[in-house]
């Protein structure tokens, strides 16, 4: 077991400042959604993923902390050695396997949210089987991922003892990979929705209101990107200083993500009217929504509008509006739950 160590330089501030802020946006970007979420209804599938995001987010930020408090974080490894001994440079190279492991798991949970609301939100059998071929593969790819991260070093206490005979592979390209590949998924993610919203006939300013709800991932793009540049010059037998950007980087990267896949979900604190006991996902006497419907049915009694308050017709709050894509064959009928 490591000492305590001070915080002594700017480098330390910042992780741990970007940590406890990452750990304030989720808490109270979930806390939000929960709240809108319980007018009227009970939680779902997809609200359970966001709270199974949020934990391991909790836990990976307070592993970062601990890199700083314990691992020497911030510091260059050399001055590790000589300061605070090998000890503290092997308890951080266990946390970044950690951090990983985490990182994947918050992102995944944080995806599979996103997807589970879909079906919800544009009530048709082909977004649903779409997402659920996305949320397997993000699930593959998550879980492909952990255990590339436990198998690049071998024998696997290489990865933390440095001495030890054995092979390694390239981190640094490993950690770019993911990135990329996070990235191409959260393009994805974003684009599946628009031909749908784009076939509503609606006016285009109501179109582009409600792509741009859903579009809100795109804010996570920058984050990333910025990452992926600083990937390939990364010292990783140095990480414990030239990896404080990065690392800074991937920790805020899955807060914001867990807030904007909140956001769309947040409609309900901003009506005028809170007395409704309707739900914020749907309408009438559907109770939950389901992402493995068992009769086809039941998807269609969603209320998409609940999330999009503009789509429906603000000059009655009684009247029924029809949503009726180009294409004939799909027709959803939604209600005003709203009172002006």
């Amino acid at each position: 077991m490591t000492g305590m160590i001070s915080i002594e330089n700017g480098q330390q501030v910042s992780i741990t400042v970007t940590s406890f802020i990452s750990i304030l946006i989720a808490i109270v970007s979930v806390g939000l959604r929960l709240v809108a979420r319980s007018i009227g209804n009970k939680i779902d599938y997809s609200d359970y993923c966001i709270i199974a995001a949020l934990l391991c987010n909790t836990a990976l930020q307070a592993c970062c902390i601990s890199l700083v408090t314990h691992g020497g974080f911030g510091f260059h490894i050399v001055e590790i050695y000589q300061r605070f001994g090998p000890e503290t440079a092997t308890l951080f190279f266990k946390g970044i396997m950690s951090f990983s492991i985490l990182w994947n798991a918050t992102v995944c949970f944080s995806k599979l949210s996103v997807l589970l609301m879909y079906p919800a939100l544009i009530p048709t059998s082909s977004i649903l089987k779409r997402t659920r071929v996305l949320g397997t593969l993000i699930i593959t790819w998550n879980v492909a991922d952990v255990i590339t991260a436990l198998l690049i070093c071998r024998p696997l206490a290489k990865n933390w003892n440095f001495t030890l005979p054995g092979i390694c592979g390239s981190q640094p390209a490993f950690y770019f990979a993911m990135g990329l590949v996070n990235l191409l998924t959260d393009a994805v993610i974003i684009v599946l929705p628009m031909p749908y919203l784009y076939n509503l006939r609606l006016a285009w300013h109501e179109k582009l209101a409600a792509m741009a709800l859903l579009s809100v991932g795109t804010g996570t793009w920058a984050i990333n990107i910025y990452r992926q540049t600083l990937l390939p010059g990364l010292d990783f037998a140095d990480m414990t200083y030239s990896g404080v950007l990065a690392t800074n980087l991937s920790g805020l990267e899955p807060s914001v993500a867990i807030a904007l896949a909140c956001i769309p979900l947040m409609c309900p604190l901003f009506r005028k009217s809170r007395k409704t006991t309707h739900s914020s996902y749907q309408c009438d006497s559907s109770r939950q929504t389901n992402f493995f419907p068992k009769k086809r049915s039941e998807t269609h009694s969603l209320d998409p509008t609940a999330t999009f308050p503009r789509l429906v017709d603000n000059n009655d709050a009684s009247s029924r509006v029809e949503l009726q894509p180009i294409n004939p064959s799909h027709m959803i009928r939604v209600s005003s739950v709203c009172k002006h």
